[in-house]
């Protein structure tokens, strides 16, 4: 495994356990006083609950397929975390419903983890050519 797919896989478990942590926390903190009461208050646990979920997913792949520089991989945490990085930014961060400094530290992973995996994707493409070449 290159230095590029270390990183790449390191920050995408950085990522996961970020939202796993916070997650969790969360859905405890939701559930100490019982079941929802509205549904607000429900639909911001299903929330949590998803974004522990993705915690793990993001785990999931970044060491069963980031690991081995896997294209399904990299299109999977590339694409899924990104869109949710993307939506949460729109609307939690820019809004102010979320600070500024704890809102941007999951996207800025989530950019520096997809930069890793895009160069350990072309390392291989790089090193195909050449053997073909």
């Amino acid at each position: 495994m290159g230095s590029t797919t270390k990183w790449a896989t390191g920050l995408y478990v950085l990522w996961g356990l970020l939202h796993m942590g916070l997650g969790a926390s969360m859905v405890f903190t939701d559930l100490a006083g019982g079941a929802p009461a509205t549904e607000t208050a429900a639909e911001s646990l299903l929330y949590f609950i998803a974004v522990t979920v993705l915690g793990a997913q993001a785990i999931f792949v970044a060491l069963t397929l980031n690991r081995v520089n896997s294209p399904a991989g990299f299109w999977l945490n590339t694409l899924v975390l990104g869109v949710i990085d993307v939506a949460f930014l729109v609307y939690l961060v820019l809004p102010g419903h979320v600070d500024l400094f704890g809102g941007l530290a999951g996207p800025i992973i989530w950019l520096a983890a997809t930069v890793c995996a895009t160069a350990a994707r072309n390392q291989v493409a790089t090193a195909s050519v050449r053997q073909r070449g």
